[in-house]
């Protein structure tokens, strides 16, 4: 089935979730749930707005937002459905649906290793422990190119730390926290802020790691709150927002088995806008789509080990473009008390969760080093300058291959 054939509308809980652990769950969060649900509202007009809020807060109803698509947002008593069905009786309100809630499953935690007597180039300490660097090339890169600060990736997920002594380039100011409706992204959970590590660490500061391009700019948008669950509106508005406040580079390392409306409409939206969607491919290790990177307009990446084959957690199919280091990545995370949570500020995880940046990095390089480029020239230069893996050309489990960020090799 073609994949454009997939997407339907659904009215029911759309299950996604952060791709970080051994497999999808569609958990509610016990804070979250036992109390209310989420609803929301499609209007008949905008000139309806007031009214419908007004009725919805009359059923006790409680008004969280507008989202960027112009629906409304609403917390109501937990399994009322006879409130629900008298909503649908308000004038103005036209369509009603559940926001999914979901949960990030168990990440995959790995022992720090000690150094190894490997030669570095930069003089950041756990560099001779990054091993995806040296496999896509990016240290044969950095002599000519580090990427430049108007390339400016979005990391689509738990918002990142950008107090961290190592993520200069996270600007705070470009962000914004949709979980609180605040411009505040600072990341609670810690995958957030691993994922921003991993595109651009900073380079030569005598500490942590080093990133894929390190001199880009990360702009933090927060989708997921501290328990590692987000809501559908969320996660399809911080998509929209970051576009029309100027990524060229939307990372989502976050994914589900189910096509969503929402999800859909804001990838399209963003790559109309001619941004790079880059989403992880799933790891329940099976052949099975992962959304949004199985829409034909995203870049859906599977995960590979330090030995070049396929990790056996990464997804893998039809929907497949591209793979890229994703087991055992050290990379920066929080030292506070969160769910991933480090006192030393670094820690090594595994998931296409640590694919998806890798790949976010590589095209970071290639629009730095011309930044003329559309981004449909960027993402044919990703899939064209892969390094070929297993059957010959395109495979189910490789896509077109291992990101290259310094082609000109081989």
């Amino acid at each position: 089935m073609n994949k454009n054939e997939m997407i339907k509308k659904l009215s029911i809980c759309l299950i996604i979730a952060l791709v970080l652990g051994t497999g999808l769950t569609c958990a509610r969060s016990q804070t979250d749930v036992k109390a209310t649900d989420r609803i929301v509202i499609t209007l008949d007009s905008q000139m309806d707005k007031d009214n419908v809020i007004k009725a919805v807060q009359d059923k006790g109803g409680i008004f969280v937002r507008e989202t960027l698509s112009n629906e409304l947002i609403f917390n109501i008593p937990a399994g009322s459905i006879n409130n629900r069905i008298s909503i649908l009786t308000i004038p103005g309100a036209s369509y009603i649906e559940e926001d999914g809630l979901i949960r990030i499953p168990s990440p995959i935690k790995n022992v720090i290793t000690a150094q190894g007597n490997i030669q570095m180039t930069p003089n950041d300490p756990l560099y001779s422990q990054q091993w995806g660097m040296r496999m896509i090339g990016a240290n044969k890169t950095w002599d000519v190119n580090k990427g430049v600060k108007e390339v400016i990736v979005a990391v689509i997920d738990s918002g990142v730390d950008y107090n961290h002594e190592d993520l200069a380039a996270v600007k705070k100011n470009l962000g914004y926290d949709f979980v609180n409706n605040d411009n505040d992204p600072m990341d609670d959970n810690g995958h957030g802020t691993h994922v921003s590590g991993i595109i651009t660490a900073t380079m030569n500061n005598g500490k942590g790691v080093v990133g894929v391009a390190p001199n880009i700019t990360v702009m933090p948008v927060k989708v997921c709150n501290s328990g590692g669950s987000c809501w559908e509106t969320d996660i399809s508005d911080g998509i929209r927002w970051a576009v029309d406040h100027g990524a060229k580079i939307l990372s989502i390392s976050l994914g589900g088995s189910l096509p969503s409306k929402k999800t859909s409409d804001a990838t399209r939206y963003a790559v109309s806008k001619g941004a790079i969607v880059i989403a992880a491919a799933g790891n329940s290790g099976k052949e099975a789509p992962s959304y949004p990177g199985a829409y034909p307009w995203v870049i859906a990446v599977g995960a590979i080990d330090s030995t070049g084959k396929r990790a056996s957690y990464s997804q893998y199919g039809s929907f497949l473009d591209i793979v890229a280091p994703g087991s055992n990545i050290i990379s920066t995370v929080p030292k506070g008390t969160c769910e991933l949570c480090d006192p030393t500020g670094y820690l090594s995880l595994s998931g296409t969760s640590m694919a998806t940046p890798h790949v976010s990095g590589v095209a970071a390089l290639y629009w730095s080093n011309n930044m003329s480029l559309t981004n449909k020239q960027v993402a044919i230069m990703l899939v064209k300058s892969a390094d070929d893996l297993g059957t010959a050309g395109w495979d189910k489990y490789y896509g077109y291959g291992r990101v290259d960020a310094y082609p000109q090799d081989g």
